[in-house]
């Protein structure tokens, strides 16, 4: 009998046994389920907020900071800094000639988080008039702009869906008084959404502010960062450090990154060393279990590398059963939510972003589970392939 023949045989007998063993098969199945279950929705939060971040990022506009500092909420710069920098080689100008550039403060803004009505913050960002200009992206989806002058806001479509009293016509209490949202914008899929708006000028007369945080700027191109870092660096006037927009934002949201990355190492190490484990003692027990069958059939002719090889799809199958059912719950429960975490613009505010099981990330978990259905089914399948009807009989 071909090595073939005799794998599917043996395969197929051991599945059709399985309700006679059934509590070792369902050990397998649930334990690499409960580990596909917990590891996509962790990994979807550390990829969601990676997307998320990396959304808002163009190559052609370029974040100005005070010297050193790495994030605008440590930034300071002055209103003749902004001048000078607004003048600067290689900022895109308008069919008027105007640069395109947004001065920008950046503030906490506290609010409380819809699902529970936790205290939260959010990053309120004051920003200049070109600032729709330069971030095409986002659009104004209802309401209206905010009026300078005034203290009115406009409030990102992520924000307004996760958090209270952010939906057009309410009121934020904030420096100087309350705030009334006007308007709702979106658009980009980026942490700007996670976001309100302000005049920048009322921001800072409303907080007694005589600095902005950053400039953001809009270049001719991208080849042309190099040349526009030259130039501000070269002017004695300024102390000032340029990156692209990518740049910033990976550099910025570094901490919060390794962090999830920590989280996701962490769970899915601990997890998967429980799973096999667990589908080891199942697959042994199932093994010694079947030990006089197992000989008898080696004694019969079955080749050893076969009665191995059965063992070892058995536990595969069993594996991908339990990837199924894990996913399954996981998309079920996860799938297109919109949590919130640490992560935006200040320290301490909220980014919102949407838990995606991607194609990518399904087949992530089912190649771990399958690994992991293998690794436990390793050993046992030497001991069957080993097994001797006189020993076996002894034992039993």
């Amino acid at each position: 009998m071909r090595q073939a023949s005799q794998v599917l045989a043996l395969t197929a007998h051991a599945l059709r046994h399985i309700p006679q063993r059934l509590g070792n098969a369902l050990v397998i199945v649930f334990g690499i389920a409960g580990v596909v279950a917990v590891l996509i929705p962790v990994l979807a939060m550390y990829r969601g907020f990676g997307t998320t971040i990396r959304a808002d990022a163009r190559a052609d506009r370029a974040i100005v900071l005070s010297q050193a500092e790495t994030t605008e909420y440590n930034s300071s710069l002055s209103r003749d800094s902004v001048a000078i920098i607004s003048s600067a080689p290689g900022v895109r100008h308008d069919a008027r000639g105007e640069p395109l550039v947004s001065a920008e403060v950046v503030l906490p803004a506290p609010v409380s988080r819809g699902r529970d009505h936790s205290d939260v913050n959010v990053t309120l960002r004051g920003v200049g008039p070109r600032y729709f200009d330069i971030r095409p992206e986002l659009k104004l989806i209802a309401g209206r702009m905010y009026r300078a002058g005034t203290h009115e806001l406009l409030a990102g479509a992520a924000a307004s869906s996760q958090f209270d009293g952010l939906r057009m016509g309410d009121r934020v209490h904030l420096q100087g008084g309350d705030w009334t949202v006007v308007g709702t914008f979106a658009g980009g899929s980026g942490s700007r959404q996670s976001e309100l708006l302000a005049d920048a000028q009322t921001v800072m007369s409303a907080y007694k502010l005589d600095s902005f945080n950053s400039v953001t700027a809009e270049l001719e191109a991208p080849r042309v960062l190099g040349d526009f870092e030259t130039a501000l660096s070269a002017d004695t006037r300024l102390s000032v450090a340029v990156r692209s927009e990518p740049e910033y934002l990976a550099q910025a949201s570094a901490d919060v990154d390794r962090l999830l990355r920590f989280v996701v190492y962490a769970i899915g190490s601990i997890m998967s060393l429980g799973a096999a484990v667990a589908a080891l003692n199942a697959t042994y027990s199932a093994v010694r279990a079947r030990a006089v069958e197992t000989a008898t059939l080696k004694a019969l002719g079955f080749q050893s590398s076969s009665v191995a090889l059965a063992v070892l799809i058995e536990a595969l199958l069993l594996s991908l059963a339990g990837a199924a059912i894990g996913t399954s719950l996981a998309c079920a429960a996860f799938g297109g939510a919109m949590i919130s975490t640490l992560g935006g613009a200040l320290f301490d505010s909220q980014l919102v972003y949407s838990l995606t099981v991607t194609p990518h990330l399904v087949g992530s978990t089912t190649l771990l589970a399958c690994t992991l259905g293998l690794v436990g089914g390793l050993v046992p399948a030497i001991r069957a392939a080993r097994a001797n009807i006189a020993v076996a009989l002894h034992e039993k």
